[in-house]
């Protein structure tokens, strides 16, 4: 292991600042790249979700209705803080989404 200041490839600027030659590239800019969501496996649908806030800053939202969302073609189920089960801090805080208000989020950093 090398400690001393200079003497690695990043300290050098052999790495940082250099172009490098990245097979899906040329794919990527041109729009051509397969990505893992595009793959189709036989007979499975992938699942989608989406995130609803209040639609007012600083507001809460006190009630949900379901029966319209569930209604919906497509619509598997509406997850809600009521029926989201416990959680635990996740990479993307989806546990302060889906808390509650009434709910305190313990974060451990």
């Amino acid at each position: 292991m090398i400690n001393q200041q200079g003497e690695n490839a990043i300290n050098q600027l052999k790495v940082v600042g250099k172009p490098i030659d990245r097979i899906d590239g040329p794919l990527k800019t041109t729009g051509r790249a397969t990505y893992a969501y595009e793959h189709q496996i036989a007979n499975i649908k992938p699942a989608y979700g989406y995130i609803v806030g209040a639609g007012i800053a600083k507001e809460r939202i006190e009630a949900i209705h379901q029966t319209a969302a569930k209604s919906l073609p497509g619509v598997i189920g509406v997850i809600t803080a009521s029926n989201a089960g416990p959680l635990k801090t996740g990479k993307f805080y989806a546990d302060r989404l889906l808390a509650g208000p009434d709910v305190l989020v313990n974060l451990a950093w």
